[in-house]
């Protein structure tokens, strides 16, 4: 179903599995916090004008707009900066990842397939197996090499903690450019891709692997866009401190471009599946996403933000999309339990 923004004639379609969920809905619009209310029995693949929708009053938005957008040449020129710099880029971890989400997505593949994808590394095979012996899976002392792992644990679990002790390292940095010590990166998308597949395995348990992969990558772009931001350090922090502004809003004041959006060029230039890369770089924006996988990471994202495993910065200015919550059909405490599950499975990995 086709629908336009009665104020900003910004257009949507609407995911058929949203629509199912009652006849009347309603949600709001990312270009400019119009509350747009839908009439499912009105009739399919109709583009309502201002008498079609119920209008209302937009809420108070935690997007402000810049004060002045910069220059589209320089805009352009970053671009390119940032796809030169992406063009060769594909570091060990992009094949580790590629080739494990390969693996279990082949239903045909056996335990030392998996096994295989990272046990010439020696590096992300300590870090792997010092995740499968932590807490969280309760094994504590008893993996002893990758292949027992799969063994114990099973090659979609397998999976994930390689993904794991492979991007380790890429977002452990310290991110000097936005003021974020080590770790908090990775704690954050470790937070996400937990709450993802929680998510995903209450919702379409398929998709579980996936939701895993993409919510730990989702915000990967960061790192692309770090060194950029603290080449213009000090006109950042003025931004930043001006007002309440996320750090997605500060990215766009002062590059005119996001990290979802670099994150994204940056998997599709490793060669990661569509499927991961559309829900990167609509994580904040999940209407766009076209997909369940676009709510899921989104959802996910709030919610570690909300258990604590954030930013620290920023945290408090990302509401959850109305839209995410209606279409994955949750409640209140549904959603306080999730939370509740991703910060313990964080303490224990």
């Amino acid at each position: 179903m086709r629908i336009r923004c009665p104020r900003c004639h910004m257009n949507y379609r609407i995911p058929r599995g949203f629509l199912s969920q009652r006849e009347k809905s309603s949600f709001q619009c990312e270009k400019c916090g119009e509350q747009i209310q839908l009439d499912i029995a009105a009739g399919k693949d109709s583009v309502p004008g201002p008498h079609a929708s119920s209008c209302k009053r937009p809420e108070p938005q935690t997007r402000i707009p810049p004060k002045s957008s910069p220059d589209s040449a320089k805009v352009e020129a970053l671009k390119s900066r940032i796809r030169m710099s992406l063009m060769g880029f594909i570091p060990p971890v992009a094949h580790v990842i590629m080739r494990a989400h390969a693996v279990m997505a082949d239903p045909r593949a056996g335990i030392r397939d998996l096994a295989q994808v990272i046990e010439t590394d020696p590096g992300i095979t300590a870090r792997a197996l010092k995740v499968a012996n932590s807490a969280y899976y309760g094994l504590s002392g008893k993996v002893t090499s990758i292949t027992h792992a799969s063994v114990l644990l099973g090659n979609r679990v397998l999976g994930e903690i390689i993904s794991m002790a492979g991007i380790r390292g890429f977002l452990g940095e310290k991110l000097s450019g936005y003021g974020l010590d080590s770790e908090i990166l990775w704690r954050h998308s470790l937070a996400v891709a937990i709450g993802s597949r929680l998510l995903a395995e209450k919702r379409c348990p398929e998709m579980a692997g996936d939701a895993f992969v993409t919510g730990l990558i989702h915000d990967a772009g960061m790192i692309m866009l770090d060194s950029h931001i603290y080449e213009k350090k000090d006109a950042f922090d003025e931004i930043m401190s001006a007002g309440p502004h996320s750090l997605l809003e500060g990215e766009k004041e002062l590059l005119g471009i996001d990290h979802a959006v670099v994150g994204a060029e940056m998997f599709r230039e490793w060669g990661l599946p569509l499927a991961l890369v559309k829900p990167v770089q609509n994580h904040h924006f999940p209407l766009s996403s076209g997909g369940d996988l676009g709510y899921i990471v989104h959802m996910a994202d709030i919610l570690a933000r909300k258990g604590g495993y954030g930013t620290g910065v920023d945290d408090t200015l990302y509401p959850m999309s109305s839209s995410a919550v209606e279409f994955m059909g949750y409640e209140d405490d549904e959603l306080t339990t999730v939370e509740a599950e991703i910060c313990e499975a964080v303490d224990k990995m």
